[in-house]
């Protein structure tokens, strides 16, 4: 009897150190499962960092390309728009030019050009000082200045509608001129007396 109940003892005593060994054995299993997921959440951590600092410096790199681009776009939209603007002027500029030479090229003809047809003619009024075979002197009423006239073919010299000669014309005589510029001459086309000297009887 004594002998079963040392063996039933034995047996128990057995019992709880297998026991004890399964749990100490759970316990180092459950610390080992815990550290590696703990390495494994700081891998990740790391490998989300190392991916979150790629992307950042990846859309940098893009955002400072595309400010690169854009400044260079930039940059030569304004020197096209300024070579545009170089190019007008000098289209102005030679426009000019041709414009002065055919004035140029009308005067050295004595306006006989388009230009020199579409001049405008001015007029004065004044008192006649001497005449000549094709050109009389005259004093303008307005400013006292004395005038030469130059006559040619086309001009026209009236009195009350009627011609007249150049030398039919006195000293002393009121006249309006109308007359264009034809180089430095001043050409009359039309010659109007408005007052007659008197003949003395």
């Amino acid at each position: 009897m004594r002998k079963l109940m040392m063996a039933v003892t034995a047996v128990a005593g057995m019992s709880l150190v297998v026991s004890g060994c399964s749990k100490r054995d759970n316990v180092e299993s459950q610390r080992q499962d815990v550290a590696e997921a703990q390495m494994e959440a700081q891998q990740e951590t790391a490998e989300i960092r190392q991916d979150a600092r790629e992307d950042i410096a990846s859309t940098q790199t893009e955002a400072q390309e595309d400010i690169v681009g854009t400044q260079r776009e930039a940059s030569e939209d304004v020197a096209s728009a300024q070579q545009d603007v170089q190019e007008e002027r000098q289209d102005l500029a030679e426009a000019e030019a041709d414009r002065q030479q055919d004035l140029n090229d009308d005067t050295a003809l004595g306006g006989s050009g388009a230009a020199g047809a579409a001049a405008a003619a001015s007029s004065v009024n004044g008192r006649v000082l001497s005449t000549g075979s094709d050109e009389l002197t005259l004093v303008d009423t307005s400013n006292n200045r004395q005038l030469e006239l130059k006559t040619n073919d086309q001009t026209r010299i009236l009195h009350n509608n009627q011609p007249l000669k150049l030398d039919d014309i006195q000293e002393g005589a009121q006249v309006r001129a109308s007359y264009v510029m034809e180089g430095e001459d001043m050409v009359v086309r039309e010659l109007n007396v408005t007052q007659p000297v008197q003949k003395k009887k």
